[in-house]
Protein backbone atom coordinates (compact mmCIF):
# COMPACT_ATOMS: atom_id res chain seq x y z
CA UNK A 1 0.00 0.00 0.00
CA UNK A 2 3.03 2.59 1.05
CA UNK A 3 4.52 1.85 -2.76
CA UNK A 4 0.73 2.51 -4.33
CA UNK A 5 0.28 5.52 -2.45
CA UNK A 6 4.12 6.76 -3.38
CA UNK A 7 4.02 6.16 -7.04
CA UNK A 8 0.41 7.86 -7.30
CA UNK A 9 2.18 10.88 -5.27
CA UNK A 10 5.25 10.69 -8.42
CA UNK A 11 2.64 10.24 -11.10
CA UNK A 12 1.01 13.79 -9.72
CA UNK A 13 4.06 15.66 -9.16
CA UNK A 14 5.19 14.45 -12.60
CA UNK A 15 2.31 14.73 -14.41
CA UNK A 16 1.91 19.12 -12.93
CA UNK A 17 5.77 19.32 -13.08
CA UNK A 18 5.05 18.55 -16.91
CA UNK A 19 2.50 20.24 -17.82
CA UNK A 20 3.65 23.76 -15.75
CA UNK A 21 6.64 22.94 -17.53
CA UNK A 22 5.13 22.68 -21.37
CA UNK A 23 2.65 25.52 -20.89
CA UNK A 24 5.69 27.89 -19.37
CA UNK A 25 8.17 26.91 -21.98
CA UNK A 26 5.65 28.08 -24.94
CA UNK A 27 4.04 31.07 -23.04
CA UNK A 28 4.95 34.06 -24.92
CA UNK A 29 8.30 35.99 -23.64
CA UNK A 30 11.38 37.61 -25.16
CA UNK A 31 9.24 37.90 -28.39
CA UNK A 32 8.83 33.46 -28.70
CA UNK A 33 5.64 32.36 -28.62
CA UNK A 34 5.66 28.36 -29.06
CA UNK A 35 9.66 28.56 -29.39
CA UNK A 36 8.57 30.62 -32.67
CA UNK A 37 10.36 34.47 -32.70
CA UNK A 38 7.49 36.48 -34.15
CA UNK A 39 6.94 40.90 -33.52
CA UNK A 40 5.26 42.08 -30.86
CA UNK A 41 2.52 43.21 -33.17
CA UNK A 42 1.93 40.05 -34.30
CA UNK A 43 1.22 38.24 -30.88
CA UNK A 44 -1.96 40.67 -30.55
CA UNK A 45 -3.45 39.03 -33.64
CA UNK A 46 -6.70 36.85 -33.77
CA UNK A 47 -5.16 34.12 -35.27
CA UNK A 48 -2.21 34.18 -33.24
CA UNK A 49 -4.54 34.17 -29.85
CA UNK A 50 -6.71 31.42 -30.67
CA UNK A 51 -3.09 29.01 -31.54
CA UNK A 52 -1.89 30.43 -27.71
CA UNK A 53 -5.63 29.62 -26.34
CA UNK A 54 -6.30 26.09 -28.50
CA UNK A 55 -2.44 25.00 -26.97
CA UNK A 56 -3.51 25.38 -23.74
CA UNK A 57 -6.84 24.25 -23.65
CA UNK A 58 -5.60 20.77 -25.27
CA UNK A 59 -2.19 20.95 -22.62
CA UNK A 60 -5.37 21.23 -19.70
CA UNK A 61 -7.16 17.96 -21.28
CA UNK A 62 -3.84 15.73 -21.54
CA UNK A 63 -3.11 16.74 -17.96
CA UNK A 64 -6.50 15.18 -17.03
CA UNK A 65 -6.20 12.40 -19.35
CA UNK A 66 -2.60 11.62 -18.10
CA UNK A 67 -4.01 10.80 -14.70
CA UNK A 68 -6.55 8.62 -16.22
CA UNK A 69 -4.01 6.23 -17.30
CA UNK A 70 -2.72 5.50 -13.87
CA UNK A 71 -6.05 4.25 -12.95
CA UNK A 72 -5.04 0.73 -14.21
CA UNK A 73 -2.70 0.56 -11.87
CA UNK A 74 -5.46 0.10 -9.08
CA UNK A 75 -6.40 -3.53 -10.21
CA UNK A 76 -3.32 -4.52 -11.96
CA UNK A 77 -1.15 -7.37 -9.98
CA UNK A 78 1.80 -5.76 -7.90
CA UNK A 79 4.37 -7.21 -9.87
CA UNK A 80 2.78 -5.50 -13.59
CA UNK A 81 2.72 -2.33 -11.42
CA UNK A 82 6.26 -0.64 -11.82
CA UNK A 83 6.25 -1.83 -15.59
CA UNK A 84 2.94 -0.42 -16.14
CA UNK A 85 3.90 2.87 -14.75
CA UNK A 86 7.55 3.29 -16.11
CA UNK A 87 5.99 2.20 -19.92
CA UNK A 88 2.72 4.79 -18.98
CA UNK A 89 4.88 7.64 -17.73
CA UNK A 90 7.36 8.09 -21.21
CA UNK A 91 3.54 7.70 -22.59
CA UNK A 92 2.80 10.46 -21.09
CA UNK A 93 5.80 12.56 -21.65
CA UNK A 94 5.14 12.06 -25.25
CA UNK A 95 1.38 13.11 -24.91
CA UNK A 96 2.00 16.72 -23.41
CA UNK A 97 4.17 17.34 -26.67
CA UNK A 98 1.64 16.46 -29.40
CA UNK A 99 -0.23 19.87 -28.64
CA UNK A 100 3.20 21.73 -28.54
CA UNK A 101 4.30 20.10 -31.82
CA UNK A 102 0.83 20.77 -33.33
CA UNK A 103 0.59 24.49 -33.04
CA UNK A 104 4.21 25.53 -32.98
CA UNK A 105 3.81 23.65 -36.86
CA UNK A 106 0.39 26.09 -37.25
CA UNK A 107 2.25 29.63 -35.88
CA UNK A 108 5.09 28.86 -38.15
CA UNK A 109 2.47 28.40 -40.84
CA UNK A 110 1.47 31.68 -40.03
CA UNK A 111 4.67 33.14 -39.78
CA UNK A 112 5.38 32.58 -43.35
CA UNK A 113 2.12 33.67 -45.06
CA UNK A 114 2.36 36.39 -43.16
CA UNK A 115 6.06 36.94 -43.98
CA UNK A 116 6.98 38.33 -40.51
CA UNK A 117 10.75 39.86 -40.19
CA UNK A 118 12.99 37.34 -38.73
CA UNK A 119 14.27 38.29 -35.57
CA UNK A 120 16.67 35.24 -34.96
CA UNK A 121 19.85 36.83 -36.24
CA UNK A 122 21.64 39.25 -33.57
CA UNK A 123 25.04 39.62 -32.62
CA UNK A 124 25.71 38.45 -29.44
CA UNK A 125 28.20 39.61 -26.95
CA UNK A 126 30.51 37.45 -25.06
CA UNK A 127 32.46 39.17 -22.12
CA UNK A 128 35.49 37.28 -22.57
CA UNK A 129 36.66 39.20 -18.98
CA UNK A 130 33.37 37.37 -17.43
CA UNK A 131 34.23 34.28 -18.86
CA UNK A 132 38.10 33.58 -17.71
CA UNK A 133 37.11 35.20 -13.89
CA UNK A 134 34.05 32.29 -13.66
CA UNK A 135 36.39 29.64 -14.83
CA UNK A 136 38.46 30.42 -12.07
CA UNK A 137 35.96 30.80 -9.67
CA UNK A 138 35.99 27.78 -6.72
CA UNK A 139 33.17 25.33 -6.31
CA UNK A 140 31.91 25.28 -2.70
CA UNK A 141 32.16 21.07 -2.74
CA UNK A 142 31.73 21.02 1.89
CA UNK A 143 27.77 21.49 2.00
CA UNK A 144 27.46 18.11 0.10
CA UNK A 145 29.30 16.28 2.56
CA UNK A 146 26.29 16.03 5.04
CA UNK A 147 24.14 14.24 1.82
CA UNK A 148 26.99 11.92 1.46
CA UNK A 149 26.86 11.24 5.25
CA UNK A 150 23.74 10.36 5.52
CA UNK A 151 23.37 8.56 2.48
CA UNK A 152 26.69 6.55 4.18
CA UNK A 153 24.69 6.06 7.64
CA UNK A 154 21.56 4.70 5.61
CA UNK A 155 23.85 2.55 3.97
CA UNK A 156 25.71 1.53 7.03
CA UNK A 157 21.93 0.39 8.39
CA UNK A 158 20.64 -1.44 5.07
CA UNK A 159 24.14 -3.33 5.34
CA UNK A 160 23.61 -4.01 8.82
CA UNK A 161 19.58 -4.89 9.32
CA UNK A 162 20.39 -6.95 5.36
CA UNK A 163 17.58 -5.01 3.29
CA UNK A 164 16.55 -6.28 -0.24
CA UNK A 165 19.15 -6.31 -2.75
CA UNK A 166 16.95 -4.23 -4.84
CA UNK A 167 16.88 -1.35 -1.90
CA UNK A 168 20.36 -0.57 -2.99
CA UNK A 169 19.50 0.44 -6.19
CA UNK A 170 17.82 3.39 -4.41
CA UNK A 171 20.97 4.67 -2.64
CA UNK A 172 23.09 4.17 -6.07
CA UNK A 173 20.33 6.41 -8.20
CA UNK A 174 21.00 9.02 -5.31
CA UNK A 175 24.52 8.87 -5.57
CA UNK A 176 23.91 9.28 -9.25
CA UNK A 177 21.99 12.25 -8.88
CA UNK A 178 24.27 13.88 -6.98
CA UNK A 179 27.26 13.27 -9.17
CA UNK A 180 25.28 14.69 -12.01
CA UNK A 181 24.18 17.47 -10.14
CA UNK A 182 27.37 18.93 -9.23
CA UNK A 183 28.91 18.68 -12.80
CA UNK A 184 25.90 20.37 -14.19
CA UNK A 185 26.09 22.85 -12.23
CA UNK A 186 29.55 23.26 -12.62
CA UNK A 187 28.95 23.73 -16.41
CA UNK A 188 26.46 26.01 -16.07
CA UNK A 189 26.35 28.72 -19.12
CA UNK A 190 28.00 31.75 -17.98
CA UNK A 191 25.68 34.26 -19.81
CA UNK A 192 26.90 37.96 -20.88
CA UNK A 193 24.09 40.34 -20.04
CA UNK A 194 25.58 44.29 -20.29
CA UNK A 195 28.33 45.44 -21.01
CA UNK A 196 29.81 46.24 -17.84
CA UNK A 197 32.24 43.03 -16.69
CA UNK A 198 31.42 43.53 -12.92
CA UNK A 199 27.49 42.91 -13.61
CA UNK A 200 28.30 40.12 -15.47
CA UNK A 201 30.59 38.56 -12.89
CA UNK A 202 27.86 39.65 -9.94
CA UNK A 203 25.01 38.24 -11.93
CA UNK A 204 26.58 34.65 -13.29
CA UNK A 205 27.79 34.21 -9.64
CA UNK A 206 24.34 34.85 -8.36
CA UNK A 207 22.66 32.25 -10.74
CA UNK A 208 25.46 29.63 -9.42
CA UNK A 209 24.39 30.08 -6.05
CA UNK A 210 21.16 30.14 -6.17
CA UNK A 211 21.57 27.14 -8.29
CA UNK A 212 23.62 25.15 -6.02
CA UNK A 213 21.37 26.17 -3.00
CA UNK A 214 18.36 24.76 -4.15
CA UNK A 215 19.94 21.51 -6.01
CA UNK A 216 21.58 20.89 -2.10
CA UNK A 217 18.12 21.56 -0.54
CA UNK A 218 16.77 19.18 -2.96
CA UNK A 219 19.41 16.15 -2.73
CA UNK A 220 19.71 16.57 0.57
CA UNK A 221 15.57 16.17 1.55
CA UNK A 222 16.06 13.09 -1.08
CA UNK A 223 18.81 11.96 0.92
CA UNK A 224 16.35 12.01 4.39
CA UNK A 225 13.27 10.52 2.28
CA UNK A 226 15.53 8.27 1.44
CA UNK A 227 16.53 7.07 4.78
CA UNK A 228 13.21 7.24 5.72
CA UNK A 229 11.83 4.77 3.47
CA UNK A 230 14.80 2.49 4.02
CA UNK A 231 14.39 2.14 7.62
CA UNK A 232 10.41 2.11 7.44
CA UNK A 233 10.54 -0.67 5.23
CA UNK A 234 13.10 -2.74 7.60
CA UNK A 235 10.75 -2.04 10.19
CA UNK A 236 13.17 0.39 12.04
CA UNK A 237 11.19 2.99 12.07
CA UNK A 238 7.40 4.16 12.37
CA UNK A 239 5.39 5.77 9.43
CA UNK A 240 4.84 8.62 11.12
CA UNK A 241 8.46 9.63 10.81
CA UNK A 242 7.95 8.92 6.80
CA UNK A 243 5.08 11.59 7.09
CA UNK A 244 6.96 14.09 8.44
CA UNK A 245 9.84 14.29 6.15
CA UNK A 246 7.17 13.92 3.26
CA UNK A 247 6.00 16.93 4.56
CA UNK A 248 9.42 18.76 5.05
CA UNK A 249 9.73 17.92 1.06
CA UNK A 250 6.47 19.56 0.28
CA UNK A 251 8.11 22.69 2.29
CA UNK A 252 11.25 22.75 0.95
CA UNK A 253 9.40 22.83 -2.59
CA UNK A 254 7.45 25.80 -1.79
CA UNK A 255 11.19 27.23 -0.43
CA UNK A 256 13.02 26.41 -3.43
CA UNK A 257 10.35 27.89 -5.78
CA UNK A 258 10.35 31.18 -3.57
CA UNK A 259 14.29 31.30 -3.98
CA UNK A 260 14.31 31.15 -7.55
CA UNK A 261 11.74 33.91 -7.47
CA UNK A 262 13.89 35.73 -5.36
CA UNK A 263 16.76 35.37 -7.63
CA UNK A 264 15.01 36.79 -10.76
CA UNK A 265 14.19 39.55 -8.81
CA UNK A 266 17.73 40.50 -7.66
CA UNK A 267 18.75 40.07 -10.86
CA UNK A 268 15.93 42.60 -12.71
CA UNK A 269 17.23 44.77 -10.05
CA UNK A 270 21.02 44.73 -10.83
CA UNK A 271 20.10 45.24 -14.91
CA UNK A 272 17.39 47.55 -14.38
CA UNK A 273 20.16 49.99 -12.25
CA UNK A 274 22.04 49.87 -15.12
CA UNK A 275 19.42 50.00 -17.83
CA UNK A 276 20.95 46.86 -20.17
CA UNK A 277 19.37 44.26 -21.39
CA UNK A 278 20.50 40.41 -22.37
CA UNK A 279 22.06 39.26 -25.04
CA UNK A 280 20.50 36.20 -26.20
CA UNK A 281 20.13 33.53 -29.49
CA UNK A 282 16.51 32.90 -30.78
CA UNK A 283 16.40 30.83 -33.91
CA UNK A 284 13.03 29.06 -34.91
CA UNK A 285 15.34 26.41 -37.44
CA UNK A 286 17.34 25.38 -34.11
CA UNK A 287 14.45 24.24 -31.96
CA UNK A 288 12.56 21.13 -32.76
CA UNK A 289 9.74 19.41 -30.61
CA UNK A 290 11.29 15.75 -30.00
CA UNK A 291 9.24 12.75 -28.12
CA UNK A 292 10.63 14.11 -24.87
CA UNK A 293 9.45 17.97 -25.84
CA UNK A 294 11.34 21.10 -26.96
CA UNK A 295 15.29 20.51 -27.83
CA UNK A 296 17.69 22.92 -29.65
CA UNK A 297 20.35 21.90 -32.26
CA UNK A 298 22.63 24.64 -33.58
CA UNK A 299 26.74 23.58 -34.02
CA UNK A 300 27.63 27.47 -34.39
CA UNK A 301 26.53 27.81 -30.85
CA UNK A 302 29.46 26.69 -28.54
CA UNK A 303 27.40 26.66 -25.40
CA UNK A 304 26.88 23.36 -24.00
CA UNK A 305 23.72 24.52 -22.09
CA UNK A 306 20.87 27.39 -24.04
CA UNK A 307 17.81 28.31 -21.62
CA UNK A 308 14.22 27.25 -22.77
CA UNK A 309 11.66 29.62 -21.20
CA UNK A 310 13.04 29.20 -17.20
CA UNK A 311 14.79 25.95 -18.06
CA UNK A 312 17.88 25.06 -19.63
CA UNK A 313 18.58 22.64 -22.52
CA UNK A 314 21.33 20.76 -23.82
CA UNK A 315 22.37 22.01 -27.15
CA UNK A 316 22.21 18.15 -28.80
CA UNK A 317 24.31 19.33 -31.46
CA UNK A 318 27.44 18.79 -28.71
CA UNK A 319 29.70 16.00 -28.62
CA UNK A 320 28.82 15.69 -24.58
CA UNK A 321 25.28 15.80 -25.32
CA UNK A 322 25.49 12.05 -27.53
CA UNK A 323 28.10 11.61 -24.41
CA UNK A 324 24.88 12.32 -21.68
CA UNK A 325 22.95 10.10 -23.76
CA UNK A 326 25.01 7.21 -23.94
CA UNK A 327 25.66 7.42 -19.99
CA UNK A 328 21.81 7.67 -19.35
CA UNK A 329 21.49 4.62 -21.90
CA UNK A 330 24.22 2.61 -20.00
CA UNK A 331 22.42 3.59 -16.58
CA UNK A 332 18.63 2.91 -17.55
CA UNK A 333 19.49 -0.87 -19.29
CA UNK A 334 21.96 -1.61 -16.35
CA UNK A 335 19.18 -0.82 -14.10
CA UNK A 336 16.39 -3.02 -15.85
CA UNK A 337 19.10 -5.83 -15.87
CA UNK A 338 20.12 -5.76 -12.64
CA UNK A 339 16.40 -5.23 -11.29
CA UNK A 340 14.69 -7.76 -13.64
CA UNK A 341 17.32 -9.48 -15.46
CA UNK A 342 19.66 -10.88 -12.60
CA UNK A 343 16.36 -12.22 -10.61
CA UNK A 344 15.31 -14.08 -14.53
CA UNK A 345 18.50 -15.37 -14.48
CA UNK A 346 18.58 -17.01 -10.97
CA UNK A 347 15.14 -18.43 -11.27
CA UNK A 348 16.55 -20.09 -14.68
CA UNK A 349 19.63 -21.60 -13.01
CA UNK A 350 17.35 -22.87 -10.33
CA UNK A 351 19.66 -20.39 -7.83
CA UNK A 352 17.00 -18.22 -6.40
CA UNK A 353 16.21 -19.03 -3.67
CA UNK A 354 16.83 -22.20 -1.27
CA UNK A 355 15.17 -23.33 1.88
CA UNK A 356 16.19 -25.49 3.92
CA UNK A 357 16.03 -26.62 8.22
CA UNK A 358 19.49 -26.71 9.94
CA UNK A 359 19.42 -26.79 13.69
CA UNK A 360 15.79 -26.49 14.24
CA UNK A 361 15.52 -23.57 12.03
CA UNK A 362 13.86 -22.90 8.78
CA UNK A 363 16.58 -21.06 6.38
CA UNK A 364 15.32 -19.23 3.70
CA UNK A 365 18.78 -18.45 1.53
CA UNK A 366 18.85 -16.26 -1.68
CA UNK A 367 21.37 -13.95 -3.28
CA UNK A 368 18.64 -11.29 -3.13
CA UNK A 369 16.62 -12.10 0.24
CA UNK A 370 17.21 -14.33 3.49
CA UNK A 371 15.22 -15.15 6.61
CA UNK A 372 15.15 -17.53 9.44
CA UNK A 373 12.21 -18.97 11.05
CA UNK A 374 12.83 -21.02 14.36
CA UNK A 375 10.60 -24.18 14.38
CA UNK A 376 9.61 -23.89 18.24
CA UNK A 377 7.48 -21.21 17.17
CA UNK A 378 5.49 -22.33 14.73
CA UNK A 379 1.88 -23.85 15.88
CA UNK A 380 0.55 -25.02 12.37
CA UNK A 381 1.67 -24.89 9.04
CA UNK A 382 -0.05 -25.82 5.27
CA UNK A 383 0.54 -26.30 1.94
CA UNK A 384 -1.26 -24.43 -0.84
CA UNK A 385 -0.54 -23.95 -4.45
CA UNK A 386 -3.03 -21.13 -4.57
CA UNK A 387 -2.79 -18.21 -2.13
CA UNK A 388 -5.60 -16.53 -3.54
CA UNK A 389 -5.91 -12.64 -3.77
CA UNK A 390 -3.95 -10.47 -1.88
CA UNK A 391 -1.50 -7.34 -2.45
CA UNK A 392 2.09 -5.87 -1.15
CA UNK A 393 1.93 -3.36 1.50
CA UNK A 394 5.70 -3.02 1.20
CA UNK A 395 9.08 -4.31 0.41
CA UNK A 396 9.43 -5.60 -3.03
CA UNK A 397 8.32 -7.27 -6.06
CA UNK A 398 10.80 -7.52 -8.99
CA UNK A 399 7.96 -9.94 -10.73
CA UNK A 400 10.36 -13.12 -10.39
CA UNK A 401 9.98 -12.89 -6.31
CA UNK A 402 8.01 -10.86 -3.83
CA UNK A 403 9.42 -9.89 -0.27
CA UNK A 404 7.78 -8.00 2.78
CA UNK A 405 4.73 -7.69 3.92
CA UNK A 406 1.30 -8.71 1.91
CA UNK A 407 -2.18 -9.28 3.02
CA UNK A 408 -3.86 -11.81 1.70
CA UNK A 409 -8.11 -12.48 1.75
CA UNK A 410 -7.42 -16.27 2.90
CA UNK A 411 -4.17 -15.34 5.31
CA UNK A 412 -4.42 -11.99 6.60
CA UNK A 413 -1.08 -10.19 7.17
CA UNK A 414 1.76 -12.49 6.08
CA UNK A 415 5.43 -11.60 6.06
CA UNK A 416 6.06 -13.15 2.66
CA UNK A 417 9.45 -14.76 0.88
CA UNK A 418 8.69 -16.77 -2.45
CA UNK A 419 9.70 -17.37 -5.60
CA UNK A 420 6.78 -15.93 -7.78
CA UNK A 421 6.58 -18.86 -10.71
CA UNK A 422 6.93 -21.53 -8.61
CA UNK A 423 3.08 -22.13 -6.97
CA UNK A 424 3.66 -24.05 -4.68
CA UNK A 425 4.01 -22.32 -1.12
CA UNK A 426 4.45 -23.22 3.13
CA UNK A 427 2.30 -21.28 5.28
CA UNK A 428 3.99 -20.97 8.95
CA UNK A 429 1.44 -20.05 11.38
CA UNK A 430 2.90 -18.27 14.56
CA UNK A 431 1.65 -16.35 17.87
CA UNK A 432 2.93 -13.45 15.88
CA UNK A 433 3.25 -13.76 12.29
CA UNK A 434 2.23 -15.56 9.46
CA UNK A 435 4.94 -16.56 7.03
CA UNK A 436 4.34 -17.56 3.29
CA UNK A 437 7.30 -19.27 2.00
CA UNK A 438 8.84 -21.48 -0.97
CA UNK A 439 11.80 -22.85 -2.89
CA UNK A 440 12.10 -22.54 -6.40
CA UNK A 441 11.88 -26.34 -6.59
CA UNK A 442 8.16 -27.16 -6.07
CA UNK A 443 9.85 -31.01 -4.99
CA UNK A 444 12.07 -29.82 -2.52
CA UNK A 445 9.32 -27.25 -1.17
CA UNK A 446 6.78 -30.11 -1.05
CA UNK A 447 9.81 -32.29 0.95
CA UNK A 448 10.57 -28.98 3.69
CA UNK A 449 6.45 -29.10 4.11
CA UNK A 450 6.69 -32.58 5.27
CA UNK A 451 9.44 -32.43 7.35
CA UNK A 452 8.27 -29.39 9.38
CA UNK A 453 4.76 -30.90 9.22
CA UNK A 454 6.71 -33.76 10.82
CA UNK A 455 8.51 -31.75 13.82
CA UNK A 456 5.40 -30.11 14.38
CA UNK A 457 3.36 -33.90 15.32
CA UNK A 458 6.29 -34.82 17.05
CA UNK A 459 6.13 -31.44 19.60
CA UNK A 460 2.36 -32.77 20.04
Amino acid sequence: MLFFIIMLSTVAIVNIAFYYSTKKTASYQDGRLLLVNIPAYAYNLSEVKEIEHNFKQETTKILFLSFLTYLPMIILPDFVDILYFLIIIWINIYLFNLPFKKYRNQLLKIKKDYNWPSQSTKTVKVDLAMLAHMEKQPFNYKRYLIVLIVDIICLAGMIYFKANITSYLYLVLQFIVLIIGIILIKRLPNKTYCDDTKINITINSLRIDYVSHCFFSLILIDALFNFAIQFYLLNKLPFIIVTIVIILMMINMILIINHTKDYQRKKQEILASENQKEYTIDDDSCWKIGFLGPYYYNKADPKTFVYCGTQMVFNTAKTSYKYFVICIWVFVIGLLIILFGYPFYLDYTNQLVDVAIENNVIVVDSPLYDAKINLDNINKVELTDDLGDGIRTNGSDAIVYTTGYCTYDKYGDCKVYKANFHDCYIILYTDDLTYIINDDDIKNTKQIYQEIKGVINNDY
